[in-house]
């Protein structure tokens, strides 16, 4: 009997371990798939997040105009223009270093702050924007702070003519 027992336990901790095997591989399946779900998901706010700063800002002529406005000349504009933009930029800058850092820890594609990079290189010379990043820099983290003025000496050029003057 000492010898059945002792077979029957053997084959209990085959049976076990394969059933340790088994878990493993489907949480790990299922890790993966979550990993996934959380970086799509991730994705998609932020690209959301973007949408509705584009859409709100272009979604109003007056709007866009104040705005294009603020970044040609911002002097034009009252000290309350000014700051209504510079909240503006603020909570996309916000947004963007929200991406920066989701980034860094792999949660979000590398490839969508660089695709917001853009947006940096089409503004970076623009009096407006440089008045927001002087006036807002200080309340970004170190690192992202130091990752936009890399930016805004890069020689990279992204222009389609959006922000040069009309020759009326």
């Amino acid at each position: 009997m000492k010898f059945k027992l002792k077979k029957f336990a053997l084959i209990a901790e085959i049976f076990g371990g394969i059933a340790i095997l088994v878990t493993l591989i489907f949480v790990g399946f299922q890790f993966r798939e979550n990993t996934k779900a959380t970086r799509s998901a991730t994705a998609t706010a932020t690209i959301d997040i973007m949408t509705n700063w584009y859409v709100t800002m272009g979604a109003n002529a007056e709007t866009s105009k104040s705005f294009y406005r603020f970044l040609e000349d911002p002097e034009s504009m009252t000290k309350e223009e000014r700051l209504q933009h510079i909240y503006n930029f603020h909570g996309l800058f916000l947004a963007f270093q929200n991406s920066y850092y989701l980034s860094l820890e792999g949660t979000l594609d590398e490839r969508i702050p660089k695709s917001l990079n853009q947006v940096v290189y089409g503004v970076k010379d623009q009096p407006g924007f440089k008045l927001y990043w002087n006036a807002r820099k200080s309340i970004f983290f170190d690192e992202y702070r130091d990752y936009v003025d890399k930016l805004l000496i890069s020689t990279d050029i992204v222009s389609d003519g959006i922000y040069a003057k009309d020759s009326d």
